[in-house]
């Protein structure tokens, strides 16, 4: 496996890393609030543009451009200042990969790696009628055969991961988020509701993912062990996917909080609003309280599911899904009325006389579906 391949093990809902054990779905759900942070993924992203491509052909083809290679080395520093954010990768012994970094990707190890290239292209042209009498090996020393092919292998790996890291984190990211956001459309949050929704969203993408069944304790005061699955993944984007999914099959899946505009994972099928462990950025009476003491503070309490104005909101939302699939209406148009419905909703409950005079009436299909065709 390579220097950043992530392992974790799975069993019965949770995920057991780093000596501690975690509900399955947390850091997909934690990968949501650090991708902005300290602009994580921009800076890797930026760096990961610069690395050059074209050493892992070179390091095939059996040539090497050592400036372009001693490049692509400080690329890849400047990318592990940021790769500590991410709260996986913050376990790994940073000074050690930076130290082994600076010397893969020296100009010493190019050239010795040139040196290697030129050896092997000049046992490649021995006469033929060397390689018949079966004395051509007498000319390698398969020891350092061994020791560059080796640190070649080393090289690919890194390279390959800074190049594929950063497409990882914007894919991962851009499917997380339409799952969040496809949430409120969505009947019901249990398996059976969300995961067809997670099916469309992230596709059918396959990836090589090694596993090994393993002894863990469910916690630290057990005193037997039990059989988990420990899952190796050589990618960053196959890792995330598998923690979301580990986490739907669960009931536990990412939200975002509509005080502090985090991230939280729920562990249920009720329909939260806000976390439990945020701070609200504003205080009440001078004083910090969690996001769900703020809502509660200022009358935010959440709507219970037969609420007046959810249960209109749902009702309509539900018909405009069943049209779209009839084809009565297309799916541009369904999902410009699900906006404007949603707006109307969320007005109704800011506005406690707009709810009581014409909620009702802009829910109506007529109504609705006219001044969807108006925008």
């Amino acid at each position: 496996m390579g220097a950043f391949s992530v392992t974790v093990a799975y069993r019965d809902g949770r995920a057991y890393w780093n000596k501690k054990n975690y509900p399955a779905g947390i850091f997909a759900t934690n990968f949501l609030n650090v991708f902005y942070k300290n602009d994580t993924a921009a800076r890797i992203s930026v760096f990961s543009d610069e690395i050059n491509h074209n050493i892992l052909k070179q390091l095939r083809c059996g040539y090497l451009n050592i400036r372009n290679f001693t490049d692509t080395g400080r690329m890849i520093l400047e990318e592990l200042k940021a790769l500590p954010n991410i709260p996986v990768y913050s376990i790994l012994d940073f000074d050690a990969i930076r130290e082994r970094v600076a010397f893969l990707f020296s100009e010493e190890t190019g050239r010795h790696i040139c040196e290697y290239f030129v050896r092997r292209a000049e046992i490649g042209l021995i006469p033929q009628d060397e390689v018949i009498v079966d004395t051509a090996y007498r000319r390698c020393d398969f020891e350092y055969i061994n020791e560059c092919e080796g640190i070649i292998n080393e090289l690919t790996g890194i390279i390959t991961f800074f190049n594929n890291i950063s497409n990882d984190m914007y894919y991962a990211h851009k499917n997380l988020v339409a799952f969040v956001n496809a949430l409120p459309d969505i009947e019901k949050h249990d398996e059976g509701h969300l995961l067809p929704v997670a099916k469309q969203i992230f596709g059918n993408k396959t990836f090589s993912v090694n596993e090994e069944f393993v002894e863990v304790r469910k916690n630290i005061k057990s005193q037997f062990t039990t059989v988990a699955r420990k899952l190796y993944f050589d990618s960053f984007y196959s890792f995330i996917v598998t923690d979301f999914f580990e986490g739907l099959h669960y009931g536990h899946y990412p939200k975002r909080c509509e005080v502090c505009g985090k991230y939280f994972l729920m562990q249920s099928a009720r329909k939260q609003k806000y976390c439990t462990n945020g701070i609200a950025p504003e205080k009440i009476n001078g004083q910090k309280l969690t996001c769900r003491q703020y809502a509660a503070a200022i009358r935010k309490k959440e709507l219970s599911e037969n609420n007046p104005i959810m249960d209109i909101y749902n009702k309509r939302c539900s018909c405009i899904r069943t049209e779209a699939l009839r084809g009565t209406i297309t799916s541009a148009f369904a999902e410009k009325a699900k906006v404007i419905a949603k707006n109307r909703m969320l007005l109704a409950k800011r506005e406690p006389e707009y709810f009581k005079t014409q909620y009702k009436k802009d829910l109506s299909r007529k109504k609705l579906y006219a001044d969807t065709e108006k925008n």
